[in-house]
């Protein structure tokens, strides 16, 4: 077993395979007066730190990770152990470095898109079919395509919700569309 020090994080060697510790001294908790971060700014050291995120992970896979495009969420889906325990997505506040909610779907996500600036707009391209909108408050709308889906991607000019199937089919769910015939508030 061998030690060495890998730009500022530790690392160890055991058996050809290198584990490197995220634990330093270098962490400053989120009470300290904000003089003393100005502070730090100029230390090197400090530059050079490792911020991670609390509970950023899923017993069993993580399908996809997505920023928003305000930089201030993390948004993730993934699979847990029990198959008697639906998928997940979790959303993350960089600005806390923890997680703001969870939710839990009824289908495996494939993809999922981000509607809005923030969290707030969601759209799930899920296994059984659905494509499922949510707000800030949760679940909105469900609807299901024709064939099984593979990717999709938001034209946020149009708000045509594009969704990729299995067959060489490209369904088109334009979102205005739908606000008008459900007539509630999603946008």
């Amino acid at each position: 077993m061998a030690s060495t020090h890998a730009g500022t994080l530790k690392a160890t060697s055991i058996n050809g395979v290198k584990l490197y510790s995220l634990t330093g001294n270098r962490y400053v908790p989120p009470w300290v007066l904000a003089k003393t971060k100005r502070s730090l700014r100029k230390d090197k050291k400090y530059q050079r730190r490792l911020d991670l995120i609390h509970d950023l992970r899923f017993e069993t896979a993580t399908t996809k990770i997505n920023v928003t495009p305000d930089e201030q969420y993390v948004i993730a889906s993934g699979m847990l152990t029990s198959v008697f325990l639906p998928p997940q997505v979790k959303v993350y506040e960089l600005k806390e470095l923890s997680m703001k909610f969870e939710r839990h779907l009824i289908s495996e996500i494939i993809n999922f898109q981000i509607l809005g600036d923030d969290y707030s707009k969601l759209a799930f391209l899920c296994a059984d079919r659905s494509v499922n909108l949510h707000a800030k408050y949760g679940s909105h709308y469900s609807l299901r395509i024709p064939r099984m889906g593979r990717d999709m991607a938001y034209d946020c000019w149009s708000c045509d919700l594009l969704c990729a199937a299995s067959s060489p089919d490209l369904y088109r769910i334009n979102l205005e569309q739908v606000h008008s015939v459900l007539k509630l508030s999603f946008y």
